[in-house]
């Protein structure tokens, strides 16, 4: 089992990270109406009740030109906001493994990624890591004041200080990466970029070109990288600025017709350009409605999903403290495969050891429980522990085993949502591309 903390402000790093913001359409209907593509949206829920609701994200909207595809946020960790879109027909003819990093496809595909961040968090951010200590509510109620004032003052201030922060960052991987030369930094008299300020351009890699732009909406910093291989340049280039200038975050500038990311099922479908140990059969599955999305593997052409929930209240034992709770979903090749069903129903109390000073209490094959709907699963387990159970669910078809895996302890107040979640998604999986 992994156990993870979440804090309440998850912003770490938030300007030190290589990111990408967004472009503001302008702001006259008929030049939005004009303005060709899809158009793209995040809508931000506001919980009224959340003592943090200042420093999330505004809701935006960004139109960017058809040849471009966006990949789901669940595609990558979520922890901030942010859009991510790849020249389709190159991407389609990239030739993916589990091993490609962003430097190996940005040498063939062109990239645009998108991630505007308001523009308290920002401020708060610098002002939080003063203090050392986590702050008490009543410096936290300052805090709001004094940044709110702050942001109202120097705004234009800060967004210096992002130019500067972007230009050390781009010279210090340059001389990681043992590329000479500077970055050249842009301005609206250079290139028609509105509604940002400055384009930060540099070649991270030999025949790679990267623009980061900078600039600020009324109430969010904009930052947006773009990536474009060198022959790719002309043909491209404005295409893509063209794209991420329409953002905007005046919500009476919105389009009505607008693509969120929220899906109600999570799916891979193995494509002919993926090599080496890609799975070659395909899953779907419907979200956990209870759980939050973590994190997924490999960066590219996802096969494994993974959600977690933070328990209202830590469950302490003896020799270990249950933080969390953890749903996996995957497919792998068997040869890759962690576990077989063979195994699995063959394996002893013994065998399955968590922790240290834990040890497996009692073992149910819910396959052989009448009654219980296992899905397409053919071996099902769950597996009692020390105030905690375990579940693994697997199937073994045309070479690959699906697995779905996920804990739960018995004292938390959110176990009976989190199970009957966790068993909707083993219900609702179907299998792609299979021949049984």
């Amino acid at each position: 089992m992994k156990r993870a903390g979440l804090m309440l402000l998850g912003f770490l790093f938030l300007y030190a990270c290589s990111t990408a913001d967004r472009a503001e359409t302008d702001n006259t209907d008929d030049e939005k109406d004009d303005a060709p593509g899809t158009t793209y949206g995040f809508v931000q829920e506001e919980d009224t009740d959340d003592p943090g609701n200042w420093l999330l994200p505004h809701s935006y909207q960004v139109t960017v030109d058809d040849s471009f595809e966006r990949l789901s946020r669940y595609e990558t960790d979520t922890s901030e906001e942010k859009m991510f879109f790849w020249h389709k027909p190159s991407a389609d003819d990239f030739p993916f493994t589990l091993e490609t990093t962003s430097s190996d496809l940005e040498k063939e595909v062109p990239t645009m990624e998108v991630k505007p961040f308001n523009k308290s968090r920002y401020v708060y951010a610098k002002q939080r890591f003063s203090l050392g200590e986590e702050p008490t509510e009543a410096e936290i109620q300052e805090m709001i004041e004094s940044v709110t004032q702050e942001v109202e003052e120097n705004s234009a201030l800060h967004l210096e200080e992002l130019r500067e922060e972007t230009v050390e960052r781009i010279k210090r991987l340059q001389e990681m990466e043992g590329m000479e030369g500077e970055p050249t930094v842009h301005t609206t008299d250079d290139y028609d970029i509105e509604p940002y300020t400055y384009m930060i351009e540099s070649e991270p890699q030999p025949g790679v070109i990267h623009y980061e732009l900078i600039g600020e909406l009324e109430h969010t910093y904009l930052r947006t990288a773009i990536s474009v291989p060198e022959q790719k340049k002309e043909e491209l280039l404005e295409t893509m600025l063209a794209s991420v200038r329409t953002i905007t975050d005046q919500e009476e500038d919105f389009h009505e017709e607008v693509v969120l990311d929220k899906p109600k099922n999570l799916s891979y479908e193995p494509a002919e350009n993926l090599q080496g140990s890609y799975p070659e059969v395909g899953y779907s599955f419907e979200l956990p409605e209870a759980a939050t999305f973590r994190y997924s593997f490999p960066a590219y052409h996802v096969y494994r999903y993974t959600f977690d929930t933070i328990y209202e209240e830590s469950i302490e034992r003896e020799h270990f403290t249950l933080r969390s709770s953890e749903i996996v979903i995957r497919v792998e090749q068997e040869e890759h495969a962690r576990n077989r069903e063979e195994e699995m129903r063959n394996r002893g109390l013994d065998d399955f050891v968590p922790f240290q000073h834990d040890r497996a209490q009692s073992i149910t094959y819910l396959h052989e429980k009448e009654g219980f709907d296992t899905g397409i699963f053919t071996t099902a387990i769950r597996v009692d522990f020390d105030g905690y159970e375990e579940y693994w669910f697997l199937k073994e078809t045309d070479g690959h085993v699906y697995e779905v895996t996920f804990d739960i302890a018995l004292d938390a107040p959110e176990y009976e949502e989190l199970l009957d979640d966790y068993l909707n998604v083993v219900r609702t999986f179907e299998l792609k591309d299979v021949e049984e």
